[in-house]
Parts: structure tokens; sequence; C-alpha cells
């Protein structure tokens, strides 16, 4: 019998992030809710800018993402497919990259990272159907039947399933595809010098007042000691455990589902910081660093070109920080 339930949420502002502004006349703030969560831009420029209609274009560009990847909807691209049970369907050019991006992480990561999870992640209480009991072995394993990234294959733009009972989220990439998408909508009008951040997800273009971008990364344990980092022209995300988690008889279950085994992760990593150009990388990197041995993690980082990595471990509640062998040349 389970005994108890306790659900915690991302409170923390930017999630594991906090961002330095400088205060300044020149910087304009547009901010707004997008994808279940907020997002803020800082917008650097000595000319005038109108924030009223920006906001709307940006707010336009998100809308049409929503309408593409939320799954909180049946009217969205994603939910369609999900519900079609077809074989064989065409994918805008939006969802056809993002899909191509998570396969490519997939088999990166040997299945650590995969677009099919979801199911496990609703089934272990972290979805929508808000399950308040830990589940058995035999759901755990029926569902596990029907979860594989192996089952999805792109050609071109033409998606192709052989097994029609998949359920695909791209939830965990598409806050960072979204980052990436309206910086390029930024830079395409013209703007040089900002900041874009959703639900936590940082890319930073250019400068702040003739300085990088700072951005602080938060000690899960002690959220008054930051990491500050100095960026221009990269992306920070992080994904962590400490304090998204179920408790059933007295176990604490993080909500990051191993794929292969059903089963929340069960490792001593924290959170993982990814610092890389493009924010949707950063994103998925991250998440396969919370589910790699946290050695393997750092290796795999080290042999990546342009990427490198934070990661807090606890061991017998000492934390200590692990870092990529170029981090610090972002630290402030």
């Amino acid at each position: 019998m389970i005994l108890d339930k306790i659900k915690y949420s991302f409170i923390l502002l930017f999630s594991f992030l906090f961002l330095f502004n400088s205060c300044s006349n020149s910087n304009t703030a547009i901010n707004g809710y997008t994808m279940g969560t907020t997002y803020s831009i800082k917008i650097y420029s000595e000319e005038f800018i109108n924030s009223i209609d920006l906001k709307e274009s940006i707010e336009y560009k998100l809308n049409y993402l929503n309408s593409i990847f939320s799954t909180y909807s049946n009217s969205t691209e994603i939910s369609k497919i999900n519900l079609s049970k077809s074989k064989k369907i065409n994918l805008s050019d939006d969802l056809a990259f993002v899909l191509k991006k998570a396969l490519y992480y997939s088999q990166l990561s040997d299945g650590l990272y995969d677009p099919t999870v979801f199911p496990l992640v609703d089934l272990w209480g972290f979805g929508p159907t808000n399950i308040n009991s830990k589940p058995n072995k035999n759901k755990i394993n029926d569902l596990l039947k029907n979860i594989s990234y192996k089952y999805i294959s792109l050609n071109e733009k033409e998606l192709l399933l052989s097994n029609s009972n998949l359920y695909i989220d791209l939830n965990s990439i598409a806050k960072g595809y979204a980052v990436d998408s309206i910086s390029n909508l930024l830079l395409n009008m013209g703007f040089s010098d900002f900041m874009v951040e959703i639900g936590g997800e940082v890319k930073c273009i250019g400068e702040n007042n003739k300085n990088k971008w700072i951005i602080g990364i938060i000690n899960p344990k002690d959220e008054n000691n930051l990491i500050k980092t100095n960026l221009k022209n990269m992306s920070i995300a992080t994904s962590g455990n400490y304090n998204n988690y179920l408790i059933y008889e007295d176990i604490r279950y993080p909500h990051i589902i191993n794929p292969k085994t059903g089963w929340p992760i069960n490792n001593n990593i924290i959170s993982a910081s990814v610092i890389t150009e493009n924010c949707i990388d950063a994103d998925a990197i991250a998440t396969i660093l919370m589910l790699l041995p946290y050695d393997e993690g750092i290796e795999l980082v080290n042999n990546m070109n342009n990427v490198e990595s934070l990661l807090f471990i606890d061991n017998n509640n000492e934390i200590t920080m692990l870092k990529s062998k170029d981090f610090d040349k972002y630290i402030h």
C-alpha cells in the first residue's frame, strides 16, 4: 500500500538559472507565458523599441510553436500524430527538425534520451493523469513494449512508424527550440544584443551594455551560492531532480525516467548544466547527463565540440561540483 505521495514542482526563478541584469535605460524587457511556463526577453539597444508591437510578434511565433509541440491540446500537430495511429505522416518543417534532433540524441545516448518515454513519466505520476500510486512492475513492463525511439524513422519530412502505439513527446527540447526560434526572429528583425529565456532555458546573443551576459547557476543545496557565467552567442540549459519528485512509502523517486528500465533514475547527480551554441542541444544534453553515470557524462561532453557542462553531485550529503575540461572559461 502507498503510504505517502508528495510532489514538488519547479519554483526557482529560471528553474536553476538566475540572470544578473544591468539596470540601464537601454534595456527593454518583455515577459509573458508560453508552453506552460514563463518567458523573459531582455534587449539592449540605444534605439527606441516599440515593445508592444515586438511582444505581439514574439507571442505570435510562440503560439505557432505551441500549436505544433503542445501535448495538452488535441488540436496540435504532435497530438494529432499521437491520436491518428497512422504509420506514415507528413510533418511540418519545425516538427521534422526537432524530431530529427531528438532521434540524433537518442542514438548518441544509446536510448537513454528517448522521445517516446512519456507514457512512463505519466504512469509514475508526473503527467496529466495525476496517478497517485506507485506503478507495479507488470504495468511498467507492458508500457516498455511501446517505448523506443527505434520505432521511429524520418525520410526528409515524412514520419515513418513501425509501431502505431507510440506516444511522441518533444517537450524536453521544445522549449530549447523555442528559445532558438525567438532568437532567430530577433536577429532577423535587426537586434544584435539580447537574452531569451523560456522556462529556465537561456540564449545570450551579443552583449549587455558592452559586457557579456551574466547567467548564474544555482547550487541546488545553497541557493545563495551562485556560479556566475559569462555568455555571448551561447546557450545554457539545466536539468535536475532535487525539487521535482514523488515519495512513495518513504522512498524518493525523481521525475526523470530511464526509458530502458521504466524506473526513475537512481544516481547521485543533482543537476546538470550545459553550455553550447544552440539551446535545443543544451536542453537534450543536460537530460542525457542526468541519466548517465557522472564520469561517463563528463567524458561524453569532453569529446564533443563547443560543449561544456557543470554537474552537482551528492556524495553522502556532501555536495561537489564536476566540470568539463573547459567549463572554467565561462566563469565570471
